[in-house]
């Protein structure tokens, strides 16, 4: 017998095949309503008593449509994006860290009105240590088989959030709860999958570290140490991985929905009715070979209308554009709109430096005529605007990490170390800083490289205290950073930075600095 299991992970709420860069464009090779195709369609092929539908998290922020269904009451906007999920017809799902950008009472609801189980096994209500807005786990029956269906979340949730976004939670490690679980489980089933929205932080194969071992991805040491399960199934990272190691298949879809995880489990009953696993086969479909789904383009279709509109919504003009011409070239040699974002943090704050990354791939900044479209396309992400207290000492820390992400190729080219492109894109975590003044030489070593720091003409001193604005994603631990710590953040804002480039833009009249202010030789 042929269990199949069809797995999903990061739709970041993008329903429909846009990205939103063109309001006219309806063909990208994404989106929840190719996948619910797909699954639709492989359901009609294996029989939907032999196929398991999953899920790992991060459904509810993400695209401009979640964006604006933010903005909405939630019996309106939130009422139809999570039927849009129900119609996929998922048999278990998980949480992921932007699950809770909105807060407990914005996923509560998405939770109480979609049709699929959500597995909890480590984000628990912290009086009680139960499953919060879930269960520990499940069991169900296909293709003959009893599946047992385990379910955690990335510890590091609590690094990111905002204290009121995650009150009364606790998360704890992944690894520890599928452990227990995992024993308890194997003799009641045939099969035991593990969903995790979370990956790996070492190279599933060589057992190479990828990334500092930090407790955000414990995928590797799941996937070595629990031998009970048969599939893992993760997300968190937007990686495409498929393949089978120590007879477990471990699998990622990618993200916007642009794949689904495909496993296929041979088993067999012996004599004893003990279930036996002859062979595993894994592979990720491309969503991009079927057409969107007329269901789930019925449900969301006045949302979307109503989304493209908002879009277009104008918020402010600039006397010139503050444009990226190229993400990675801006952030070598800095571009106008990075520092417009410098400096609207700066006018929040009143701090002495600001902190922030290009946010996304295919940022283009703005145009005089700033759009909601505009904001959002180059910041998607639901940040919070933070001050934190850093010593100078620290300061040059930060900056000099930041440098780390930077060598020369043979040519003398700069170009950025290959840990931060793969396996997973992470130059989100690359930080440009205004308005010091600073250089480093990439020959020499990493965290030794500044060979200018300045402050309005002043070197920055070890010794003395600054303040610097920052996001909260990053002053909470994101990305790895030296230096910063909870007991350093001195205010976090309450607006969002679509409320901040808002606000911002239409109380000032801005003069983009233009002038880069690093240099890397």
């Amino acid at each position: 017998m042929k269990l199949v299991i069809l797995h999903s992970s990061d739709t970041h709420g993008f329903l429909m095949p846009t990205d939103y860069q063109d309001k006219n464009d309806y063909n990208a090779p994404i989106s929840l309503s190719r996948v619910s195709t797909l699954v639709k369609s492989q359901k009609e092929k294996y029989g939907a008593e032999n196929v398991l539908v999953t899920d790992s998290g991060d459904c509810l922020q993400g695209s401009p449509l979640a964006s604006y269904c933010h903005t909405l009451p939630e019996e309106k906007g939130l009422w139809a994006f999570t039927q849009a999920y129900n119609e996929v017809g998922y048999d278990a799902r998980v949480f992921g860290n932007h699950d809770f950008n909105y807060g407990l009472d914005y996923l509560s609801y998405y939770v109480e009105n979609n049709k699929s189980n959500f597995i909890t096994d480590n984000v628990l209500d912290a009086e009680t240590n139960t499953p919060f807005l879930g269960q520990e786990y499940k069991i169900v029956e296909r293709a003959g088989l009893k599946i047992g269906i385990m379910g955690i979340t990335t510890q590091y949730i609590s690094h990111w959030e905002p204290e009121e976004h995650i009150k009364g939670l606790k998360f704890t490690s992944g690894f520890e709860a599928l452990s227990k679980l995992a024993k308890k489980l194997r003799p009641q089933v045939d099969v035991l999958v593990a969903l995790y929205h979370g990956g790996c932080d070492s190279d599933p194969i060589s057992g190479v570290a990828t990334e500092p071992h930090t407790g955000e991805n414990e995928g590797y040491k799941i996937l070595t140490q629990i031998p009970e399960i048969d599939a893992f199934l993760t997300g968190h990272q937007h990686r495409r991985l498929n393949l089978v190691k120590n007879n477990t298949a471990i699998v990622q879809p990618g993200y916007r929905g642009e794949a689904v995880a495909k496993v296929v489990l041979d088993v067999e009953k012996t004599a004893s009715g003990k279930a036996k696993i002859k062979n595993i086969d894994t592979e990720l479909l491309d969503t991009k070979d079927y057409a969107p789904d007329p269901k789930i383009e019925s449900i969301v279709k006045e949302l979307d209308e109503q989304t493209q509109k908002w879009l277009d919504k104008p918020i402010a003009h600039l006397s010139e554009p503050a444009p990226i011409e190229n993400a990675i070239q801006g952030r070598i040699k800095g571009a106008p709109f990075v520092n417009l974002i410098q400096q609207m943090q700066l006018w929040f704050t009143n701090a002495d430096v600001s902190a922030t990354a290009i946010m996304s791939e295919t940022a283009k900044g703005f145009s005089k005529n700033v759009t909601m479209r505009e904001v959002l396309l180059n910041y998607p992400y639901a940040n919070q605007l933070c001050i934190v207290n850093v010593s100078g000492k620290d300061l040059r820390e930060i900056i000099e990490y930041a440098c780390g992400f930077l060598e020369k190729d043979k040519d003398g080219n700069i170009k950025f170390i290959d840990r931060w492109i793969t396996p997973k894109p992470m130059l989100y975590h690359y930080d440009m800083f205004y308005p010091v003044q600073y250089e480093a030489d990439l020959s020499k070593p990493v965290g030794q490289r500044l060979t200018k720091l300045k402050l309005h003409g002043e070197d920055v001193e070890d010794n003395k205290n600054y303040r610097l604005a920052v996001n909260n994603y990053r002053a909470l631990g994101g990305g790895f950073y030296p230096a910063y710590s909870m007991d350093k953040i001195e205010k976090t804002f309450d607006q969002d930075y679509v409320q901040m480039f808002s606000e911002y833009l239409t109380q000032n009249d801005v003069v983009v600095d233009t002038k880069p202010n690093f240099k890397f030789y």
